[in-house]
C-alpha cells in the first residue's frame, strides 16, 4: 500500500511539473510574438509609414523611405521629417538626422546598419501647419 501511494505521489508530482513546464512555455512565446511584433500596424492612425532600400536589410548602408500623409491619405510635401536609428540590443551609438524630400510625400534619409539584429527608426515629422507626429518603427538585419 505505502509503495503504491508513493508512486501515486510521484505520477502526481509529474503531472504537475508537466503541466508547469507547458504553462511557461506558452507564456514564452506569447511574450516574444508580442515584444518582436513592434513594426507598424497598415491600419493604425498615424499618416507615417516606413519601407528600406535595400529589402531585407543587410549589414552596411541602407536608405530608409518615409511615406508621410495627412489624416485623408493625401500625401505631405514640405514637411520636416527627422530620423533616429539605433540598435535595440546594444548600445551601437544613434544615427541621427533629416530626411530629404523627394516628393509626393516621400522622403529618404540614410544609414548605416553596423551589426545584425533589430533596429529601431524614430521618425518626427513636423507638418507644414506646425503639429507634430513621432512613430517608432522596428527593422531587422538578418
Amino acid at each position: 500500500m505505502r509503495a503504491c501511494k508513493k508512486n501515486m505521489n510521484n505520477k502526481t508530482l509529474l503531472i504537475i511539473l508537466v503541466i508547469m513546464i507547458g504553462v511557461i512555455v506558452i507564456l514564452a512565446f506569447n511574450a516574444r510574438d508580442s515584444s518582436s511584433n513592434e513594426t507598424p500596424d497598415v491600419n493604425s492612425d498615424s499618416g507615417i509609414s516606413l519601407s528600406t532600400n535595400p529589402d531585407p536589410l543587410q549589414p552596411g548602408p541602407a536608405t530608409f523611405l518615409i511615406d508621410v500623409k495627412d489624416k485623408s491619405g493625401t500625401p505631405v510635401d514640405n514637411a520636416k521629417v527627422y530620423f533616429d536609428l539605433d540598435m535595440t540590443t546594444m548600445n551601437m551609438g544613434t544615427q541621427q538626422g533629416e530626411a530629404t524630400a523627394q516628393g509626393n510625400g516621400r522622403y529618404s534619409a540614410q544609414g548605416r546598419m553596423t551589426m545584425r539584429g533589430p533596429w529601431r527608426v524614430s521618425i518626427k515629422v513636423t507638418m507644414p501647419d506646425g503639429s507634430v507626429e513621432n512613430k517608432d518603427f522596428t527593422v531587422d538585419v538578418p
